[in-house]
């Protein structure tokens, strides 16, 4: 009887709770599986599942003494899997409103990454439009850096400003870029959860 007690989930959270590497092995094993099925099912393809969970774990293990015997354990990994997951898409984002380049998001590849082109076209289509709203020197500085591959200096030395102001318009028309995308985000994330 002692042993099936040990194994319960409330006793494994209240050893993790004390630190025992034991109890969150048993853990582990217990819920790797059934955390992958809740990224497979929620994330898209280009979210590395196991990934997710191997990160899932790591918080739980830094966030043990967060843990509470009397809330759902498995709530709380689909919770920190979830929050993955929305980390992973907002990067994923942002890394595609930097990387535009041609009209296309250029580091990622999106056209052969998607299920959904029609979907990714539009968002093209909508970061160029965006960009075309920008400030017209604004605009120019930042088609240099991202379509031109130039340097802040380069740049500065072209249009005979300094590096600072160049650093400046690059960071405004990123922060206008992600303002304005943010909707759009918000829609994907609504679309998956």
């Amino acid at each position: 009887m002692k042993k099936l007690e040990l194994h319960s989930e409330i006793e494994l959270v209240t050893r993790l709770i004390n630190q025992d590497h034991f109890a969150f092995e048993v853990l582990f094993y217990k819920y790797k599986n059934k955390v992958k099925g809740f990224v497979l099912k929620f994330a898209p393809s280009q979210i590395d599942a196991d990934d997710i969970v191997q990160k899932v774990f790591i918080k739980v293990w830094l966030q043990k003494e967060k843990l509470s015997i009397d809330k759902s354990f498995s709530a709380f990994l689909y919770t920190i899997a979830k929050n993955e997951i929305i980390d992973q898409l907002k990067s994923s984002v942002n890394r595609r409103i930097y990387f535009m380049g041609n009209n296309l998001i250029a580091d990622l590849n999106i056209r052969e990454q998607s299920d959904n082109t029609d979907e990714q076209l539009g968002l093209e289509k909508k970061i160029t439009e965006l960009i075309h709203q920008l400030p017209e020197r604004r605009k120019e500085i930042f088609e240099l850096s991202r379509f031109g591959g130039l340097t802040y200096r380069q740049i500065a030395e072209k249009l005979e400003i300094s590096e600072n102001t160049v650093d400046t318009q690059i960071r405004k028309a990123l922060k206008f870029l992600r303002e304005k995308l943010k909707i759009v985000r918000n829609n994907i994330l609504l679309i998956i959860f």
